[in-house]
């Protein structure tokens, strides 16, 4: 994708209410890192991938969450992506010995990490802080008082107007902001799902 940089072992946030795209996007993602890639995909919606490269949990326990992340924890190479990521790093949850040193170590061993979340408000400060990039798809209302602290009024007001499949990257330690549009000519049929898109 020109003009965006992302490195394998960046942490990633990608945010937005659903049917804006950001579950295609994410596909699009995965595709690039596929096979060094493991999805955690609570709500089962990334058929198209292997078997090996996505984990659907049983229940939002946060042990569960934790337990997959001990064994990333002694892998290399791989990209986890992690939908419904308020779920499982969110805003005042605790942070279990694995999932911690995954966050604050994982880019020492090879492990980059992409959240995906509808309310980038809930996500926890401590994976948020460790983030390089943000891509926002149209947000709620009740985000855009938290991407004014974090961004500045003109780029909340931005994400809140984007139109459909059109997304901002915000580089965190840059500050340097990019409008792109996710263009779906042409998408394997695993990019777009089964049939009509379902958003996360």
């Amino acid at each position: 994708m020109p003009g965006i940089l992302i490195n394998s072992t960046d942490r990633v946030t990608i945010s937005g209410i659903p049917g804006t795209g950001k579950t295609t996007l994410t596909r699009y993602f995965c595709s690039l890192v596929e096979p060094y890639l493991l999805l955690y995909d609570p709500l089962d919606q990334y058929t198209g991938f292997k078997d090996e490269c996505r984990y659907v949990p049983k229940t939002d326990s946060l042990i569960e969450f934790d337990n997959v992340c001990k064994q990333l924890c002694a892998r290399s190479n791989v990209t986890f992506v992690v939908e419904e990521a308020e779920r499982y790093l969110g805003q005042g949850k605790p942070l279990y010995e694995n999932t911690f040193n995954l966050i604050n170590r994982g880019r020492n061993w090879g492990v980059g990490i992409i959240a995906v979340t509808r309310r980038i408000q809930r996500l926890s400060k401590d994976y948020f802080d460790l983030c390089q990039h943000v891509i926002f798809f149209r947000c709620g209302v009740k985000s855009r008082g938290y991407i004014e602290d974090m961004c500045g009024w003109g780029i909340a007001d931005k994400v809140i107007k984007l139109e459909r499949y059109h997304f901002l990257m915000y580089n965190v330690e840059t500050e340097e902001t990019a409008i792109r549009y996710l263009n779906l000519a042409g998408t394997r049929p695993h990019l777009e799902g089964k049939g009509k898109e379902r958003e996360s």
